[in-house]
């Protein structure tokens, strides 16, 4: 078999999917050598790797398990042909019908389609159900579909054809294997039924929600088959999605303008829904003497509010709470001067940035205006809105929440404490809810967690919302708070969010914190760490008390020795295995292990002048496998990527557990990346679902606590006021 031009080099494994469980004979090497392997492999050292492979080999090259350490390690290096033959010296030694299907695909991936094709059909003969099978057939149908020049096959259109059928079949063999139905869709809609691609978008996105560019898909066929109403609303789900793509808005304006009466209606049924909807009533939170300015907004021009009270709108002179007046009141902590105004309750009013140019004598301003727009009162410096009657909550209308990411959505919501609005000269202004601790903690559990988890769970949750906040508080003081309301910090949905349970949790555990030391730990969680927490110091370069852990009961993955050797960090992401966090009642379960797709063009876009991209390679992980250094190799120069910024870099994919597997064309250049990943967030902390799992199995709250923060402690806060 002969390997042309760059092939040989920048080809990689790219098509195996995460639903093998590969049967091994008991591995003859173990401990020592396995650690040793996984620590190079962590560290991104490859050649020495590959140097103690290959020496044992010589010694014994009946070590089955190490030619597929070799094959792994091989193929995340790039050099398939290389794997190739490791597959061959395994497959000379055993007849394993799985190591060949490897072997099938990444002949397949080459280039190599009548070996491929051949191998599969044959493989196909005795194991014609095989999810493995059925998508290497069905992606060597679309790749040729996509290559005319091929000779000696069926059209581009009959290619398509035979790929949907292996799709569907694959489909019901597999339902949640998201990637298998995002390859359906494509292969759909590229045939004109666009029945079948909008019902496989659908599905996929009940699987995985975060495949982002489903929603444009979702709306373009709505909008062929003359559904605008469902159209329009699918285009802004997309756009809250992908804000800062251009081309998506242009395309949803577009739409818009073909059915201005919808669009308009739209914005009618919103507003009557505002008009229509209630505030939930406050519910008794314990009291603290703590408050946090929590940054809801920056860059405004327009809010529209109401109150469930009157509102007082004061300017505050200072930041100390003057006599007489409790911090729980307000929650504000300020001295005033007279209240500026009083609005009436239940009425709508209007902050608005008039920039330069516009206002009177062409300067700029900010103005409180009726819902006529009449002007109230003009201001330049800060003003604080706040309910008069204790226990009435303060509402503002359409706000957006987490844009950017998969679950953006905007909503009406409800305030405990009081609303700042800081004008921003040249830049709108920011709003800013002034809330105390425990009301905080409140508004930010159940926006974190639900409310129907098991109580231990959510009273963890509780203590490590509180702490959290209170290690972080002032990481935004140059834009004038101290925490955001969205996943850079914690998200907070305010009062809107609260439930009964949560704020059951908040109670019983109030004014409580992990400390270490006599100090506050920063207390972060996830929601999915994929079976193995992460070091904080190793995942951020901080050294704090916080430290990974395994995520499952020590009966279960003994072989799977931490740091991981390639073979085992491969089949640790791509199995289903055993652990806390793997909770198939959880609604977003299949976050523990998932699949993605990026494109060589995306990464093109984000790579700068590098050239055309010839590999990514994860260089350095975790010792918990985490990716924190990726390599983007291009035929003009590399980039490399770290820590967080790989998920924003690869399209924004739910974690850094990924095992990456590249898909090259007949010229031997990738065009898309295929990523296996696991769990959802940085897994640093306490994983969500894992306390679920905990918490379900009897633990307590503080035994879940333990189990993520073993160098931490349950502490009461000194200055906390119990009520």
């Amino acid at each position: 078999m002969l390997f042309k031009g760059e092939k040989i080099f920048f080809v990689a494994s790219w098509l195996r999917v995460g639903f093998i469980f590969l049967v091994f004979s008991p591995p003859v090497f173990a401990g020592s050598f396995q650690l040793k392997l996984g620590r190079l492999f962590a560290e991104g050292r490859a050649s020495e790797m590959e140097s103690a492979i290959d020496s044992r080999l010589r010694k014994d090259p009946a070590q089955l398990d190490l030619w597929l350490e070799l094959a792994d390690l091989r193929e995340s290096q790039g050099d398939i042909p290389g794997a190739v033959a490791a597959y061959g010296k395994f497959l000379a030694q055993r007849d394993d019908w799985k190591i060949s299907v490897r072997l099938a695909l990444a002949l397949e991936q080459m280039g190599e389609f009548a070996e491929a094709e051949r191998d599969l059909a044959l493989l196909s003969k005795d194991h014609a159900e095989d999810p493995d099978i059925l998508w290497g057939l069905a992606r060597l149908h679309w790749v040729r579909s996509q290559w005319k020049s091929l000779r000696g096959h069926a059209s581009p259109r009959e290619e398509l054809v035979l790929a949907q059928k292996l799709l569907l079949k694959l489909a019901s063999k597999k339902p949640a294997f998201a990637l298998g139905l995002w390859q359906l869709a494509e292969v759909s809609r590229q045939l004109g039924d666009g029945d079948r691609a909008l019902k496989a978008y659908q599905d996929l996105l009940r699987q995985d929600a975060s495949y982002k560019s489903a929603h444009r898909q979702i709306a373009r066929l709505l909008a062929q088959k003359g559904m605008i109403r469902e159209a329009l609303a699918r285009y802004e789900k997309a756009t809250a999605v992908e804000p800062d793509d251009l081309k998506l808005k242009k395309e949803a304006a577009q739409a818009a303008r073909l059915a201005p009466r919808e669009a308009q209606r739209r914005r009618d049924v919103r507003m009557s829904e505002w008009r229509k909807w209630k505030s939930p009533s406050e519910k008794p939170i314990a009291a603290s003497a703590t408050t946090l300015r929590v940054g809801l907004f920056t860059g405004m021009g327009r809010i529209l509010f109401r109150g469930d009270s009157e509102l007082r709108v004061e300017t505050p002179s200072t930041d100390s709470t003057p006599a007489g007046r409790s911090p729980q009141a307000g929650s504000g902590q300020a001295a005033f001067q007279a209240p500026i105004t009083i609005l009436a309750a239940n009425q709508e009013y209007h902050i608005v940035y008039h920039p330069a140019g516009r206002g009177k004598g062409g300067l700029e301003s900010w103005t409180l205006n009726d819902n006529r727009e009449k002007k109230i009162l003009s201001f330049s410096q800060r003003i604080w809105i706040e309910p008069k009657e204790q226990g009435k909550a303060l509402c503002l209308h359409a706000v957006p929440s987490n844009n950017g990411y998969f679950f953006a959505r905007e909503e009406d919501r409800a305030y405990r404490g009081l609303i700042e609005i800081s004008p921003k000269p040249g830049a709108g202004f920011s709003v800013i809810n002034r809330v105390s601790l425990e009301d905080y903690t409140a508004g930010v559990i159940a926006a974190e967690m639900s409310a129907s988890w098991p109580i231990e769970a959510l009273k963890a949750q509780a203590i490590l919302v509180r702490g959290y906040a209170l290690s972080k508080k002032g990481r935004h003081n140059a834009e004038g708070f101290d925490v955001c309301d969205s996943v850079h910090c914690q998200v907070y949905q305010g009062l809107t969010a609260e439930n009964p349970r949560t704020n059951q949790a908040v109670n019983e555990t109030a004014g409580l914190v992990l400390k270490h030391g006599g100090r506050i730990i920063p207390s972060v969680f996830s929601s999915q760490c994929g079976g193995h927490t992460q070091d904080y110091a190793e995942a951020w370069g901080y050294q704090e008390p916080v430290v990974g852990v395994i995520d499952y009961d020590t009966r279960y993955n003994q072989d799977m020795e931490f740091p991981l050797s390639p073979n085992r960090m491969e089949r640790w992401i791509k199995e289903d295995r055993q652990a806390w966090c793997r909770v198939s009642e959880l609604k977003d379960h299949r976050s523990y292990r998932w699949a993605w797709v990026v494109t060589a063009a995306d990464i093109l876009k984000r790579s700068g002048p590098i050239g055309r991209v010839r590999r990514l390679i994860v260089t350095h992980r975790s010792s918990a496998g985490w990716a924190d250094r990726l390599l983007v190799e291009g035929a003009a120069g590399s980039k490399e990527l770290k820590g967080d910024s790989i998920r924003s870099f690869l399209g924004g994919i739910r974690s850094n557990l990924i095992w990456i597997e590249p898909q090259f064309n007949l010229k031997g250049w990738p065009e898309e990346f295929i990523i296996y990943g696991g769990g959802w967030g940085h897994g640093v902390g306490m994983c969500q679902a894992g306390a679920y799992g905990l918490a379900k199995a009897g633990k307590t709250c503080e035994e879940i606590l333990e189990h993520y923060f073993p160098k931490g402690s349950v502490k009461k806060l000194d200055a906390f006021k119990a009520n």
